[in-house]
């Protein structure tokens, strides 16, 4: 019985061996892993100092407290506080705080997180705004030369925005925006964004919430992905930058208004062209938007009659009697008609 137990203890030599070996293995691997991602480490380090000195030269300057890098072992986590920005026309903005994440295996997928307050001050225009939310995440998939995809979501984001004539207040449930290459267009970019439960506060008069959403295509717009400018691209474009609006929805109580058409930006940075305006049950619209007229206005009553004259032309569009209306963009200028609705503001300034 001796002989045999003395037999049996025998492979214990050889476990043992295995078992150093083993371990040998994974502290090879784990030092390999760990020189790599902190070589790793140190080129994003340098290459954010070599981005951050290359928008510096080109006019913005970008700078942010407590700048780190971590995530060890699995991932790389850029750290940033307090990022503030200033460009060579005087326009400064802040941030609260930038989150960037992306898995060691795949660093061409980077996850944003942006904390609030945020902050603009536009001196040319007069322009302040500040705005605040929830939470705002970003995901953003790069190619091998370009931005592929960006898609960014803020969770009840609040914002105010003031000009020399003008101020606003708005607050919403959800706001996204997502950019991607156009799948069946060549050179073409794709933009949608989509506002849930949209409220005009600073207009207390209208109480009614809006649900928006938009599909935009820009023609040749393949460089925005690439961080060309908007500016730019026009110049590039002979000053005439198309643009087809997919769709333009919006949802006010029982009532909807739809948009499509062709745009062109400019190269004073304002908007031309024609669209189709199709407004469902345009009574209902018609009661919500009255109390924003000043009493002593006429407009309203113009706005009235054109649509109550429109009235024979009208059709049925999923069940909701409906009115198109052709509508015209001259430089901003909105008309329908001889009727002038409004004006929307240039994208850019002239010679940025």
């Amino acid at each position: 019985m001796k002989a045999v137990s003395e037999h049996e203890n025998k492979p214990s030599k050889p476990s043992r061996r295995r078992y150093i070996l083993l371990m040998c293995a994974i502290g090879l691997v784990i030092a390999g892993w760990s020189g790599a991602w902190f070589f790793g480490r140190s080129v994003l380090a340098d290459q954010l100092d070599t981005q951050l000195q290359a928008l510096k030269t080109n006019g913005l300057d970008l700078s942010c407290s407590d700048l780190a890098i971590a995530g060890y072992p699995f991932r790389y986590e850029v750290y940033c506080t307090d990022l503030a920005s200033s460009d060579r026309y005087g326009t400064k903005g802040s941030l609260g705080g930038l989150n960037a994440v992306a898995l060691i295996y795949n660093p061409w997928h980077i996850i944003f997180e942006a904390k609030a307050p945020a902050s603009i001050a536009e001196p040319l225009g007069g322009v302040l705004g500040e705005m605040s939310w929830d939470t705002a995440r970003a995901s953003v998939k790069f190619s091998s030369s370009a931005l592929g995809a960006f898609d960014a979501v803020l969770q009840k984001p609040e914002a105010a925005f003031e000009n020399p004539v003008s101020r606003g207040l708005f607050a919403a449930e959800k706001a996204e925006i997502h950019l991607r290459n156009a799948p069946e267009t060549t050179n073409a970019v794709d933009g949608f964004v989509s506002v849930d439960a949209l409220q005009l506060k600073s207009l207390p008069e209208f109480s009614a919430v809006i649900d928006m959403r938009g599909h935009v295509q820009v023609a040749g717009g393949s460089e925005l992905l690439t961080g060309a400018n908007l500016a730019a691209l026009v110049q590039q474009q002979n000053g005439r930058l198309p643009i087809k609006l997919v769709l333009f929805e919006t949802v006010v109580g029982d009532s909807r208004v739809d948009a499509a058409g062709d745009l062109l930006v400019n190269g004073d940075g304002t908007v031309s062209g024609n669209i189709n305006l199709t407004i469902g049950n345009a009574d209902g619209l018609l009661e919500l938007i009255k109390p924003l007229f000043p009493p002593r206005d006429n407009s309203f009553s113009i706005v009235s009659s054109v649509v109550q004259s429109l009235k024979g032309a009208e059709s049925d569009v999923d069940g909701v009697p409906s009115i198109t209306l052709p509508v015209a963009i001259d430089q901003g200028s909105i008309r329908i008609g001889f009727l002038t609705l409004g004006r929307i503001p240039p994208l850019f300034s002239a010679g940025t």
